[in-house]
């Protein structure tokens, strides 16, 4: 096939130039399984065309067919469908969602301006990110459940977005294997307002008018946090369907009713295979030998027989770039109360030191499996001028050799000057614009507007209650720091998927600043893969820059030529009050119960950013 068309955004055309090398099934499966979520998130905007529902059917068809393929397992020829139909279903998908953009589609229109904008965004599934799961356990679940609950009825699949475009059709496939389908698979995109989860009436009135008597509904999905979601769409379902037998709720390894208590989960199976062993089903203590064996048996570590021990990697709180002492990490994603099971070790990225020290060490840092992660680390080989020169990947990790010497970037740019730092800052730059060559999520709307005074003023709301206290930053510094309305796509009308949500803190950058002055200048971005973040604006990434790491007037000077676009720094710096929003989004999550040390480390903080931000004026 020819190669994908200039017209994709860079991350959709990686996604799918990494499909067609690929050329597995499982590679073909999640690129029409993503183009159904861009297309079902389209379809359902009022002013979607009717060939994006057409289009639709087909992709879910398609879906369906390589679900059957995944399930059946390796080896499994499947011709159709090709990489060329999932090219132009993606290049057509992409197509009507710029259109719908370009044509207002989102202006005083809130449903379709959330719709759009999860339609832009390059979504990774929980299953190959958060909440680690295997494909065909799932197929082989839903079978299972099939055949012991054995409904007395057909059976309805829907699938819930962004998860239920990966899993549905997985259930679905076991539902058509069984002849039990009461209609065609779907998926259902629950928006979020005020706090709460609501479906979107233009998809909710597509769905069947009526499913033939005693119909037992699954609704597919991620595993749920709190049940709100599920709760909306069994309302939605209900309210549609009254006369269907049950609904049930599954996710990878289990099956919930859902009654006045929340989910109870009724039926639990393993999501994962258990041979081979992955790195990250290796992370026990006890398991610590087996951990190094499979990374010495893939080349990352020396054959000298050097002994490595794990230890628990240093994460943005702390100061230190390197590992920790302390005992191996339990990445077994297990907690003992009750609760969601989460298998997600990117929440403990780990260190593999020897006994002669952190100089030795090679750091593991997951960014995903699959063939998101896959795509991902393509991405990541591009941006390698920002990462260590030893690296490599496996099983969904970034694997880097220790790289002694690095210093934060931002206390060496307020040291004493010289011409490492013009160059040091040109490599930011270089870094800003590859996320616009690789990273960039296409074209939206210039006219659609976000509110980030009130963004901030809410998290800040919620900080307060937590520290039970006053904060340095109050509604006046708000007023005068902060716009009420800033363009979605920045002054260029683009958005790109940043790391920012996880990689804003200053710990993040580093560099090793050269003894000679034509010695070449090293600066490390740590938490560049994005697959944790979100969509933002290039305007967004360059204030974070420059308010975390205390930019004083001559580098501001310098990084003004370096850019060489004074209209795009200058609309970064009247958004770089929005550097703390990034911040308190930070301690909300990592700190749910601050001690005292904790509550004034994070007022500290505050106040030094607020002050920093207010000197810009």
């Amino acid at each position: 096939m020819p190669p994908a068309s200039p017209a994709l955004p860079p991350l959709h055309r990686t996604f799918l130039e990494h499909t067609v090398r690929d050329g597995g099934t499982e590679a073909r499966y999640a690129c029409a399984c993503f183009v159904e979520q861009i297309l079902a998130d389209t379809a359902a905007c009022r002013a979607a065309p009717a060939a994006a529902h057409t289009l639709l059917d087909e992709v879910r068809q398609a879906c369906l067919a390589l679900a059957t393929a995944v399930a059946t397992g390796p080896g499994q020829e499947v011709p159709h469908p090709s990489a060329a139909f999932l090219q132009y279903a993606m290049l057509s998908a992409v197509a009507q969602t710029t259109a719908l953009w370009r044509a207002g589609a989102a202006r005083g229109d809130a449903t379709a301006e959330a719709l759009l904008r999860h339609a832009t965004d390059w979504k990774t599934p929980e299953c190959y990110a958060y909440d680690l799961a295997d494909l065909s356990p799932v197929h082989g679940q839903a079978t299972a459940w099939l055949r012991e609950t054995a409904p007395r009825g057909p059976v309805f699949v829907v699938g819930v977005r962004t998860g239920g475009s990966y899993l549905a059709p997985l259930w679905a496939a076991a539902v058509a294997a069984r002849g039990c389908q009461a209609a065609a698979w779907t998926t259902l995109r629950p928006l979020r307002r005020a706090g709460r989860a609501e479906l979107v009436p233009a998809e909710t009135d597509r769905l069947p008018s009526e499913l033939p008597p005693g119909t037992t509904i699954v609704a597919v999905d991620d595993q749920p946090d709190t049940g709100n979601t599920a709760r909306a769409v069994r309302d939605a379902l209900i309210r549609r369907f009254p006369a269907a037998r049950d609904i049930v709720f599954a996710s990878p390894g289990r099956v919930y009713h859902l009654d006045d208590g929340g989910l109870r989960p009724v039926v639990e199976t393993s999501p994962v295979h258990t041979a081979p062993p992955r790195l990250w089903q290796s992370l026990a203590p006890a398991d610590a030998d087996r951990l190094t064996a499979r990374a010495r048996a893939h080349g990352i570590l020396p054959t000298d027989g050097t002994r490595y021990r794990p230890a628990p990697f240093r994460g943005p709180f702390q100061e230190r770039y390197g590992p920790s002492a302390g005992s191996g990490p339990n990445t077994d994603g297990v907690p003992a109360e009750p609760g969601p099971r989460r298998i997600s070790p990117r929440n403990r990225p780990f260190s593999l030191v020897p006994d002669a020290g952190e100089d030795g060490a090679y750091h593991f840092r997951f960014v995903g499996t699959g063939p998101h992660g896959g795509a991902g680390a393509r991405t990541l080989a591009a941006l390698g001028e920002f990462l260590p020169p030893v690296r490599h990947h496996l099983d969904g990790y970034l694997v880097t050799a220790h790289e002694p010497g690095l210093l934060p970037l931002g206390h060496a740019l307020a040291g004493p000057s010289g011409p490492w730092r013009r160059r040091a800052l040109e490599a930011v730059v270089r870094y800003w614009r590859g996320l616009e060559v690789l990273g960039g999520l296409g074209e939206v709307d210039r006219a659609v507007v976000h509110d980030p005074r009130d963004r901030l003023d809410t998290a800040l709301r919620r900080l307060r209650e937590r520290l039970s206290g006053p904060l340095p930053v109050d509604g006046a510094w708000l007023d005068r720091h902060l716009p009420r309305r800033a363009a979605l796509g920045g002054i260029h009308g683009r958005v790109l998927r940043t790391s920012l949500p996880y990689s804003h803190q200053s710990w993040h950058w580093r560099v090793k600043v050269p003894a000679g002055a034509h010695e070449p200048v090293a600066v490390r971005r740590f938490g560049l893969d994005w697959v944790w973040g979100g969509v933002g604006s290039l305007e967004s990434e360059i204030a974070s820059f420059v308010v975390e790491n205390r930019l004083d007037g001559a580098c501001l000077d310098e990084l003004r030529a370096a850019l060489a676009d004074d209209p795009l720094l200058d609309a970064a710096l009247e958004l770089a009050g929005e550097a703390l929003w990034w911040n308190v989004k930070s301690w909300l999550r990592r700190c749910p119960a601050p001690d005292a040390g904790a509550a004034r480390r994070i007022r500290e903080d505050l106040d030094a950013m607020a002050r920093y931000v207010a000197g810009l004026r």
